[in-house]
């Protein structure tokens, strides 16, 4: 934040930042007022209001609509699915190098997920990943030792299998239904996601939807359907619901983002049950290469002006530095992106060996240097995972897993077809 003032000047009005994010959840949006507050206070010529949007895609869609009747806000924050498409609508600016130089002892692969073409777009706030939930109190009730969690979908079908026997009131897995999870899974198999080298190489013209690596896990959701062993809330990509589910005390256990740590360590307390957290369960034999960034960045629009544009960009860095970063995680379970965030959460004795918080960012950190790990980047993203989504559903309502991924692939195609026909 040093020369700020020489940048906006001292004596003019106070510059006004909105910033939109996707945190409408009471902790993590009293924690953005908080911060927003706390810089104003060290730049009183700076006021950010942050407003909060329900989801990724309709902040993207908002923000396109204000765009065009000149309103956007100063700083917004776009999920990892959009950064091509964010590029590719020129909405918005690339980072200065001297900003990019500020964050260099971010995770690599976090950073090269936002690089394209040599330039730094979004900076990189929050990453997540899948990790395992279960609830030990309900599965020693259960005659179940929690020592180790499943950490293959085969393990864990037999583990349900077992609690099925010995609890039939109980349901045993739950998870939203959302592509997010099959791009973690065909990752971990080393497998790419769409072609164009992952779209890193050069533009995405098809996917790879019907690759064994897709088709293999959700012939194994379908089998745990039939089975009576899996659950959902019957919303897509429902995060929030399949976690109050899982809070309730009635499923053993839930599968979902790493960045849910915080809330369901404090509802499992208030439920009374304990909670123990593992790895994301791949299929059996999966070298797992690692885990593709989830989560988002924050980036500035063009249209907004030099002066308030270099404000964003203080706020962005204030928020993304060593002790807000270990603050974000400690409040959220995002991965605390900085080495240095890291550190001070070590000297803080934050991480111990088996602990939640511990899991995630191990699991997290030994991901591999993979073209499957860096992550698909093409535009129609947010198309494309919706299409998988009634492949899902499909799958889970009965159909055969072959057809409903070559329906599903022919649809991605055209539509990544239809969206390069427009650029």
């Amino acid at each position: 934040m040093t020369g700020i003032l020489a940048w906006l000047g001292t004596a003019q009005a106070l510059v006004q930042v909105e910033f939109w994010h996707i945190f409408s959840d009471a902790p993590r949006r009293q924690w953005m007022l908080d911060r927003a507050a706390e810089f104003h206070r060290l730049h009183p010529e700076i006021k950010v209001t942050p407003v909060s949007y329900a989801n990724y895609p309709q902040t993207f869609q908002a923000l396109a609509t204000a765009a065009r009747t000149g309103t956007a806000p100063a700083l917004v924050q776009i999920s990892e699915a959009g950064t091509q498409l964010a590029i590719d609508s020129t909405l918005f600016r690339p980072l200065p190098a001297a900003a990019g130089r500020q964050v260099q002892d971010m995770l690599p692969s976090v950073l090269n997920y936002y690089r394209v073409g040599g330039q730094l777009y979004g900076l990189p706030f929050n990453t997540s990943s899948p990790v395992l939930y279960a609830n030990t109190s309900l599965l020693r009730k259960a005659g179940i030792t929690a020592d180790h969690l499943p950490d293959t979908l085969e393990a864990l079908t037999t583990t349900c299998a077992t609690l099925k026997r010995t609890a039939r009131s109980v349901d045993c897995l739950t998870f939203p239904v959302d592509a997010w999870y099959f791009e973690q899974w065909a990752a971990q198999q080393g497998a790419l996601w769409v072609d164009g080298g992952n779209g890193r190489q050069g533009r995405a013209t098809q996917t790879f939807l019907t690759s064994e690596a897709v088709a293999r896990p959700l012939r194994w959701l379908g089998q745990m359907k039939r089975s009576g062993y899996y659950v959902n809330t019957g919303k897509l990509e429902d995060n929030t619901g399949v976690t109050q589910l899982f809070l309730s005390g009635r499923v053993a256990f839930l599968m979902t983002s790493s960045s849910r740590i915080g809330q369901v360590l404090s509802g499992s307390k208030a439920k009374n049950f304990t909670v123990q957290v593992g790895q994301m369960p791949v299929p059996q034999g999966s070298p797992r290469q690692g885990l593709v960034v989830g989560g988002s960045s924050l980036w500035i629009p063009r249209e907004i002006a030099p002066e308030k544009a270099k404000a964003a960009q203080a706020f962005a860095l204030y928020l993304t530095s060593t002790a807000n970063l270990a603050s974000w995680h400690r409040i959220s379970g995002y991965d605390p992106l900085r080495r240095s965030s890291l550190e001070l959460l070590q000297r803080q004795g934050w991480f111990r060996v088996g602990e939640a918080h511990t899991v995630a960012v191990e699991q997290f950190r030994r991901t591999r240097s993979t073209p499957a790990t860096a992550g698909a980047l093409f535009g129609s993203f947010y198309e494309v995972r919706a299409v998988l989504h009634a492949a899902i559903e499909r799958v889970l309502g009965g159909a055969e897993v072959g057809a409903s991924l070559r329906v599903a692939k022919a649809r991605a195609d055209e539509i990544i077809r239809a969206y390069n026909a427009r650029l």
